[in-house]
């Protein structure tokens, strides 16, 4: 008998248990869905192997690490601006390495900002910077 008892008590829980959640999980979606929210949304991302740099000499050929990711497929546009020219490509890849020239001229130190875009549905942004010190 106390068995039976206990069995019967154990079903019962499990079933207002499980009643419960389903209302739950079931009011959640609707809220998801009425409010417009895409449960499977990846963001984009994008970054550079070192965002900002300190070199010490006047004149230097600079490799930058671009790498990116994410997003609704891939295909990515890319935009990547040095400091002296931007750089647009579409790619299929997830990383690249660009090389620039800088130079100081006459000045003792100068800074070139760089911003990397990438676009796949949304848009990240990177920035950093390399800055020549004689």
């Amino acid at each position: 008998m106390k068995m039976k008892k206990l069995l019967l008590s154990a079903l019962a829980t499990t079933f207002v248990l499980g009643a419960g959640y389903t209302s739950a999980s079931a009011a959640a979606l609707e809220v998801t869905e009425s409010e417009g929210i895409n449960p499977y949304y990846v963001p984009v991302e994008a970054g550079f192997g070192q965002a900002r740099e300190t070199l010490n000499t006047s004149s230097v050929n600079h490799s930058k690490k671009l790498n990116w990711g994410g997003g609704a497929t891939a295909t990515y546009q890319v935009s990547y601006n040095d400091g002296i020219v931007t750089r647009n490509f579409a790619a299929n890849y997830y990383s690249t390495a660009l090389n620039t020239q800088y130079s100081l001229g006459p000045f003792t130190q100068n800074t070139w900002d760089n911003t990397l875009r990438v676009s796949n549905g949304n848009t990240a942004t990177a920035t950093g910077w390399v800055k020549l010190v004689r």
